[in-house]
């Protein structure tokens, strides 16, 4: 009956998979004669849908799509005779006010319910014939405010005791209003995907998130595209604190803020979800055993992880790894790539630059990448000989860098040493 919320479907006395619209209702005894509508008041949902004489209980959010499922799924149940109204109307939509004007009323040309005072109460998608349906099949009763559970049990139960029986008449097949019953409003499908421009673009810098588990919040930093510390934001929530960003004009990309917001919306997961859900950006959302005991220096209250440092690795640090370990260095590529194979030398970074300077080395190194490989800060058209890149993944059997990310620093970053 409401609008969100898949439910399971029943069979309805006909035999149908019924309701026909998914929605935020609980299905009760299909061949009751009693549909309940709580309107905003959630909490009486699912008790009412177990009283006997109930055919589905739910809630409606608006005035014109809420209403639209509500008429579909009652109008395929001819069983349903009855629409109890009770919970709180929101002021806005006044949902409850203009489901009665509707049954009162009817509706206009443009769809619009005659006599309702709620926002936008227009019933784009219905045929008219199926209006006339609804009108004539259910006896509204009007409780709107009432959310006594005993008071409301006692009225469903007179109402059952007086039901008149199946509705006689229903949409004659191969009228317009039946298929558009079965079929629904129709959408154009589109399918998921799409080229996302590389952050590099974005002239008003890139973000790292991460998580303060102590403090409770999500903790976003803004870097200016030459990667100057810019800006920081703490949060709870991951759509005020995108809003924040986009009131302050720090994002110009669409696909940026896109990102952003998926990226947000996992750290806010993450933090609701407890110590157990570890959040990294640019990866899954992962599951941890909860430890023993935090070592001493990690932020109490949070899952106890490896340290990832802020730097990449010093050779010191990489020769120190272990196989199938997390490791963070930066290549200058020395060699012409092959085919997802980049190998080069372990450029360290200068104490002091604020990661803006190099150090080369004559370590080698290689990078083996993919086409899950994030890639930051440019593109793989990027990946050439004499190019800078800082890679972070897990360390291969082969010593080779197994890497989920990959920055492009080419035109960021300045190296010291032979062949630069």
């Amino acid at each position: 009956m409401g609008l969100d919320a898949s439910t399971t479907r029943e069979q309805s006395p006909d035999g149908i998979s019924w309701p026909v619209v998914d929605g935020s209702y609980r299905v009760g005894d299909p061949q009751a004669p009693v549909a309940v509508c709580v309107l905003t008041s959630d909490e009486l949902l699912a008790p009412l849908a177990l009283t006997p004489g109930v055919a589905i209980a739910g809630e409606v959010q608006t005035a014109n799509l809420g209403i639209e499922r509500i008429v579909r799924n009652v109008t395929t149940n001819p069983a349903i005779r009855f629409l109890l109204l009770c919970g709180k109307d929101s002021r806005l939509f006044r949902q409850g006010q203009s489901l009665g004007a509707l049954i009162e009323n009817g509706v206009d040309d443009a769809g619009r319910i005659l006599g309702a005072e709620g926002y936008e109460p227009v019933l784009r998608t219905l045929p008219r014939p199926q209006i006339d349906l609804f009108r004539r099949q259910v006896e509204l009763v009007d409780w709107v405010g009432e959310r006594d559970l005993d008071a409301l049990r006692e009225r469903v139960a007179s109402l059952a005791a007086r039901d008149p029986g199946r509705l006689s008449i229903a949409l004659q097949e191969g009228d317009a209003a039946a298929s558009a019953v079965s079929a629904g409003p129709t959408f154009t499908p589109l399918q998921p995907g799409g080229q996302r421009e590389p952050l590099i673009y974005d002239p008003k810098g890139y973000f790292v998130i991460s998580l303060s588990r102590a403090a409770g919040q999500i903790v976003l930093r803004h870097y200016l595209p030459d990667h100057t510390p810019a800006h920081e934001m703490r949060g709870r929530g991951a759509e005020t604190m995108l809003l924040g960003l986009l009131r302050e004009g720090l994002v110009s990309q669409l696909s940026h803020a896109g990102y952003l917001g998926g990226e947000l919306a996992k750290a806010e997961s993450a933090l609701r979800l407890g110590v157990r859900v570890h959040y990294e950006q640019d990866r899954p959302l992962r599951s941890e055993a909860p430890e023993e005991a935090a070592p001493a220096g990690l932020e109490t209250g949070g899952t106890p992880q490896p340290p990832a440092p802020s730097d990449p690795f010093t050779w010191t640090q990489f020769s120190a790894a272990t196989v199938s370990t997390r490791v963070d260095v930066t290549m200058v590529v020395t060699v012409p790539p092959a085919e997802h194979l980049l190998e080069g030398v372990l450029a360290e970074p200068v104490e002091g630059s604020f990661l803006r300077a190099y150090r080369r080395t004559d370590h080698p190194l290689r990078f083996r990448w993919s086409d899950d490989t994030k890639v930051v800060m440019g593109t793989t058209a990027q990946f050439e000989q004499e190019a800078i890149l800082r890679a972070s993944g897990i360390l291969g059997q082969s010593g080779e860098v197994e890497a989920e990310k990959i920055v492009v620093l080419t035109k960021a970053v300045t190296v010291e040493g032979e062949g630069r």
